[in-house]
């Protein structure tokens, strides 16, 4: 059976390094970290995966947020927000595209593995 598939958003590279670290040591496959919301599109058209975890501040045009928005014509996948800005704004916002969590930085590698593994399961978030 093929290793749940999740694509990592994020433009901080050391960020981006201990994430895919993390999920990997958990068993899924991380194949590409893709540092901008331009990018996330074709990635997800090339990768198809069963999760995104996405940075909602990115270093590019489009943020992780609008990103997010343009995805769901392409994926159901569901996203996990990651941000160092916990503004209330930029959640609101990102509440609106449905995302699974909303988690900070820096993350502790046993929150993201417990968040990824509930959201592959399908169980609900946890508030």
């Amino acid at each position: 059976m093929d290793r749940p598939r999740i694509l990592v958003v994020e433009d901080e590279p050391l960020a981006a390094m201990e994430m895919q670290e993390t999920l990997e040591d958990a068993g899924y496959d991380v194949p590409e970290i893709i540092a901008s919301g331009d990018a996330v599109l074709p990635a997800v058209l090339r990768w198809k995966p069963s999760l995104v975890i996405m940075d909602i501040r990115l270093a590019s045009f489009t943020d992780g947020v609008d990103a997010a928005e343009r995805m769901r014509v392409l994926s159901d996948a569901p996203v996990i927000y990651v941000t160092a800005y916990p503004g209330r704004g930029s959640q609101d916002r990102a509440a609106r595209t449905r995302p699974y969590a909303y988690l900070l930085k820096p993350l502790a590698p046993g929150l993201l593995r417990k968040t990824v593994e509930r959201a592959l399961s399908g169980q609900a978030a946890v508030p």
